[in-house]
């Protein structure tokens, strides 16, 4: 009888403190993370599921190659993957965190009577058992929960923000091979060209139109392309080897630009472009997560001031057999047990406080440190933009077609065997032809890169798919005074 009273008891005591108390998610935090996912895919309209995007993207896809290479990094890149585990790893955190800890079950044997205890009433006590759960003071778990809750958020944020640095970097690794295929393909149909000049040289030189120092510079404009060939060769593989890292894929992967040619409008409003940095630039909303959760460190630090309770159960078995008064009655004891600690060195929990509301000043300096520097970025992206663009204007409306002219006519005139046209003019011709060829591809390559460093610093691409009118609304400042905020009255 007194085993199975002793085991009922147990049982019930182990059920009335044996739950844990969590936070229920919140629909500010699903808006939360529904807005980080929200700011890491407005980067990229992605093309094919994940099970597709482990391979590149074959040729004849009618998926344009940028997209198909961003939409590959996304999935593969480790920096965005080791983002992700992050997210999940914070939000394991949760439920540890807003969890009771473990009770706490002890027991004591007495197992000789005569020096065990004894009492006149109830008799001999050969085992005493306590099972006790600590809880801490009002509200603690539910702010555990709100601080972890915000670490989350900063993780989705820094995965979002992982996102658009892999994002920028594919784009800027695009445009580098797409400069060096463009470089490489005009460099050798003007080997051909330069093969062409030579053979006319010779002619030349046969008939004696033309000097022997004519045959050799031709020779070395051959030399000369074929230098400047292998020199592209190399720095387009090196371009492509770039890509393949981001892709997280074998160097040796044939990757090409492909015929498609990416928008290049230059935004025209800067005020827009700052304000949508604002709103939708992730580093800025994860300051502003960290800055909560400091919040709640806070108040977590603050509930030191009061203190931890401790309750339980106590079960004593009393035996007649071998009691010391003969008149025992041999029934178990049953009580409460309570305990609580007393928070009296008050310097070190106000040290605490005042660590938490430090670091949350920190953060809340880090914010407007980012939101500078975000606002930075816009402005250094989009002048470098607009000069590369009216460089490139200017490239295309006049030198590219004066250097096409001066050079065609020179080389009539050459082939005619003009008086005052020799080889070295011709030559002269045709080197300027090309050089600006070559910048209007590599200012091309730039106006594109300067393009994606705008969107990385705006958070979010800007022609393809523009923010919509209500994600546009600014961040709210944090509530932690800065040095030029007036607090809060």
């Amino acid at each position: 009888m007194a085993r199975r009273a002793r085991r009922a008891m147990v049982a019930a005591a182990m059920m009335a403190v044996g739950g844990c108390a969590t936070v229920a998610t919140s629909p500010e935090r699903d808006r939360e993370r529904a807005r980080a996912g929200r700011l890491a895919d407005t980067s990229v309209k992605r093309t094919s599921s994940p099970a597709e995007a482990t391979t590149a993207i074959p040729s004849g896809s009618s998926t344009p190659v940028l997209d198909a290479w961003i939409v590959l990094a996304l999935e593969n890149n480790p920096t965005v993957r080791a983002a992700r585990f992050n997210v999940q790893a914070l939000e394991h955190r949760l439920p540890q965190v807003t969890s009771l800890d473990d009770p706490v079950a002890s027991n004591s044997i007495f197992p000789i009577p005569s020096v065990a205890p004894q009492y006149t009433l109830m008799g001999y006590m050969p085992y005493s058992g306590l099972l006790a759960q600590q809880f801490p003071w009002f509200g603690t778990l539910r702010l555990r929960g709100a601080a972890a809750a915000e670490d989350v958020k900063v993780a989705l944020f820094e995965l979002a923000a992982a996102q658009l640095d892999v994002v920028a970097g594919v784009k800027s690794a695009y445009h580098d091979v797409r400069f060096n295929e463009r470089a490489l393909t005009l460099l050798r149909e003007n080997r051909k060209l330069s093969e062409d000049f030579l053979e006319v040289a010779k002619v030349r030189y046969q008939t004696a139109s033309a000097a022997q120092a004519d045959v050799l510079r031709a020779e070395v404009a051959v030399a000369d392309v074929d230098r400047e060939i292998a020199i592209t060769a190399s720095t387009l593989q090196q371009a492509r080897n770039d890509v393949a890292r981001l892709l997280h894929i074998d160097p040796g992967t044939n990757l090409e630009s492909g015929a498609d040619s990416p928008s290049q409008t230059v935004p025209a409003e800067l005020e827009r472009l700052v304000q949508i940095a604002t709103a939708s630039r992730p580093e800025l909303h994860g300051r502003l997560a960290a800055v909560a959760r400091d919040e709640r460190a806070v108040e977590l630090a603050r509930k030191k001031f009061y203190p931890d309770f401790t309750l339980g159960g106590i079960y004593q078995d009393m035996e007649r057999t071998n009691a010391a008064v003969s008149t025992a009655m041999g029934m178990p004891n049953i009580g409460m047990f309570v305990g609580f600690n007393i928070p009296i060195y008050h310097k070190r929990i106000q040290a605490g406080v005042n660590e938490a509301i430090a670091r949350a000043g920190a953060d809340a300096m880090l914010y407007e440190a980012e939101r500078d520097q975000a606002h930075r970025e816009v402005k250094d992206a989009l002048a470098s933009a607009r000069a590369q663009q009216n460089v490139l204007g200017l490239l295309r409306r006049v030198n590219l077609p004066a250097s096409q002219k001066v050079f065609d006519l020179t080389r009539s005139e050459y082939q005619a065997d003009k008086p005052g046209v020799d080889y070295l003019t011709l030559l002269s011709a045709w080197r300027e032809r090309l050089q600006v060829e070559l910048q209007v591809a590599q200012v091309e390559a730039e106006l594109g890169k300067s393009l994606a460093r705008l969107e990385r610093a705006v958070g979010c691409r800007l022609n393809e798919e523009p923010p919509a009118p209500e994600a546009l609304s600014p961040a709210p400042p944090p509530s932690t005074p800065g040095p030029f905020q007036e607090p809060p009255k």
